[in-house]
């Protein structure tokens, strides 16, 4: 299995492999990765050498171009892309594996999920795919989201290479603001740079710059709520409500703050850590989320958590009764949450 650093070390270092099985949760990764192996195998613009498939295509067609010689070149570069393994017929599966297993010469083969969700940790049939391309000298590429951490060292990286200086601090700030989405930092960091020219990219520029984004505003929302800060939180809902936010939207991020809270709760009870924790829950790479719900935990204790979850079914009651104005429910939700936080005590 390979990452996404071994993958561009492996290419830098001129090793291309004759069949690549790209999947994992990053969208932008993937394009990345795909147009770095076709990059290396053949022009991007070669219509003759560089041949893309969709699933529903007879994969006898497939078969054929990859063992026909390329044109005026060394290679060809086949990409299947999407090909739906699990409701695939067992037929078409079998015919799949043999053409990965068949490794030819003069092509390389790239098994594309680009927008089919592929389990790396329960396909069967994903892992009998791997193991024919990696008998052929192939292998799988998986790419996941990458973590906050992780982020802003790349945002302070590619600022430092622009000749501009991004912190740490601040390019956490950023994420928050705009996105964990890297095309989306690829872009407001462009613009930052466009802007600035030259210098330190401070927080006052980023928020003078960047477009704040609805995620980052609710996923703010549920911050404030527990610093205490009313005035914040009302601020924030009221961005969102100006940016026509779904109020369920709004209200199942403040509820997963809590939910994440209790889980870190659960996990200091059972004498775990929040990375084991996070696999018991099957989250994933997230596990910073349960990290960040552990310094959360510093202002809260069982009542408080047990009365923040009084008030939040409450509220959700109220939401799906469509009896009363989502706004106001929201409102009263966010100042009932952060007096419990504070004092300890419930108001109605």
């Amino acid at each position: 299995m390979l990452s996404e650093k071994t993958l561009k070390s492996s290419l830098e270092s001129g090793a291309v492999l004759p069949v690549y099985i790209l999947g994992g949760e990053d969208i932008y990764l993937k394009k990345q990765a795909l147009n770095r192996i076709i990059e290396k195998t053949v022009d991007p613009d070669d219509e003759m050498n560089l041949i893309k498939f969709s699933y529903g295509i007879d994969l006898q067609e497939v078969y054929n171009e990859l063992g026909a010689f390329p044109v005026m070149s060394d290679k060809k570069c086949v990409i299947l892309s999407d090909f739906d393994i699990e409701g695939a017929t067992k037929t078409e599966f079998e015919k799949l594996c043999e053409l990965v297993s068949s490794g030819f010469d003069t092509a390389v083969f790239i098994l594309y999920f680009g927008s089919v969700e592929i389990d790396f940790k329960k396909s069967s049939r994903l892992k009998r795919l791997i193991s024919a391309a990696e008998q052929v000298g192939g292998a799988a590429v998986r790419l996941d989201h990458k973590t906050n951490g992780e982020l802003a060292r790349w945002l302070s990286a590619s600022a430092k290479k622009r000749g501009l200086e991004l912190s740490f601090k601040n390019a956490e700030y950023m994420i928050e603001i705009c996105s964990s989405d890297i095309s989306v930092l690829n872009t407001e960091l462009s613009k930052l740079c466009a802007f600035k020219k030259s210098g330190e990219i401070t927080r006052e520029v980023i928020d003078s710059v960047c477009v704040k984004s609805v995620e980052a505003s609710v996923y703010g929302l549920s911050s404030k709520i527990i610093m205490g800060d009313t005035a914040g939180a009302m601020k924030l809902l009221d961005e969102l409500f100006f940016m026509n936010i779904d109020p369920m939207a709004a209200f199942y991020n403040i509820s997963s703050a809590f939910v994440d809270m209790y889980r870190a709760y659960a996990a200091k009870a059972a004498g775990k850590n929040p990375e084991a924790m996070a696999q018991d829950f099957n989250m994933g790479n997230k596990g910073f989320l349960l990290e960040k719900a552990v310094l959360n935990l510093r202002k809260y204790d069982e009542n408080k958590l047990e009365l923040s979850f009084d008030a939040l079914i409450s509220a959700e009651r109220e939401l799906k009764g469509y009896s009363s104005d989502s706004r106001i429910i929201l409102e009263k939700l966010i100042v009932k949450l952060i007096y419990i936080m504070k004092t300890g005590e419930a108001i109605d």
